[in-house]
């Protein structure tokens, strides 16, 4: 009977000030990953900036576990750029993306590992619940989904976050895609593969605050839209003509009156109305097209998505290759 073959899972996890949580985190990763049978695991860090004591506590686990291995970014690049660098830089077979507050549940990791096994190159897991969140967060992401799976990226699935894990094939995948203004969840749903999903019920942050206040959530939503849809081009087309269209009728109106003397001319309160939709029109197609102008821009200087400023329990492609 041939022995099956030991697979390598890298967990990757980027971090930004979660040294309240990350005790509690790394105790529930070595918990939910022992029992994996025939797979050994990396467990991969990417520091992205932390101004409070993650990189310590980082380090004094790493320095006892060399399944270990921090990435510290040299500067705070955001959560998506932090998770390029650990796509970038893991090592694994399959690799999971999550994040170290808990609320993506590492109890998951087995089933992810299993399905993967199954010979699926993408699993996503997707929220059966939002009831943890607040008002405001529920009914933004209701929208931002809405309009995703309707206009935008149909094939992204309702409810899932960056909790993922990728086949080899899918991670290659994804790092075949180098553009600037990163939407991962998006680029990972349009791969095509072989997907499927896993609910889950998230639940409360364990300790500390979201790095998703509702100005990164909408920062997010705007890049996943302008990365991936012209549609607000079209609707701001739309919308010109719509305004074109009622000046003309009202010009044609306000003619109509003036010579059939219904009114006398001076109509200023008209003509107000109709400068203030043209010229509504005209700012709301200067900020879209300037929404655009600036993904061109960052395309277009190609700068690095990330600097990396030391790396722990890793190799230094530098070194290794002098």
């Amino acid at each position: 009977m041939d022995t099956p073959r030991t697979i390598m899972v890298s967990i990757v996890v980027p971090c930004y000030n979660e040294a309240q949580v990350l005790p509690d985190f790394l105790e529930a990763l070595h918990t939910h990953t022992q029992s994996i049978e025939n797979a050994h695991f990396e467990f991969l860090f990417i520091d992205d900036g932390s101004n409070d004591e993650t990189d310590t506590v980082l380090h004094e686990a790493a320095s006892k576990d060399s399944r270990i291995k921090i990435l510290s970014l040299a500067r705070n690049y955001g959560h998506q750029r932090a998770l390029t660098a650990g796509l970038d830089h893991c090592q694994g077979d399959f690799a999971i993306f999550m994040d170290a507050d808990l609320q993506d549940p590492p109890e998951l990791i087995p089933q992810i590992v299993e399905k993967l096994l199954e010979g699926f190159d993408i699993v996503h897991t997707v929220r059966s619940d939002r009831g943890q969140d607040s008002l405001p967060k529920r009914v933004s992401s209701s929208i931002f989904y809405t309009i995703m799976r309707h206009w935008v990226l149909p094939e992204l699935p309702l409810n899932a976050g960056d909790y993922k894990g990728l086949n080899r094939k899918a991670i290659q995948g994804v790092r075949n895609y180098n553009e600037r203004v990163r939407f991962l969840r998006g680029t990972i749903a349009t791969l095509g593969f072989n997907q499927c999903e896993i609910p889950f019920h998230r639940p409360a942050r364990l300790a500390g605050k979201s790095k998703y206040p509702l100005f990164k959530v909408l920062r997010l939503a705007r890049d996943a839209v302008v990365s991936n849809t012209v549609i607000p081009l079209r609707v701001a087309i739309f919308l010109g003509l719509v305004c074109i269209g009622l000046g003309l009728i009202t010009a044609i109106a306000l003619g109509v009156a003036i010579c059939s003397t219904r009114i006398e001319p001076g109509l200023m309160h008209t003509i107000l109305v109709a400068v203030l939709l043209i010229g509504g029109a005209n700012l709301l197609f200067m900020g879209i097209l300037g929404e655009y102008i600036k993904v061109l821009m960052l395309e277009v200087k190609q700068r690095p998505l990330y600097l990396v400023q030391s790396r722990f329990n890793m190799d230094d492609p530098d070194q290794s290759a002098s």
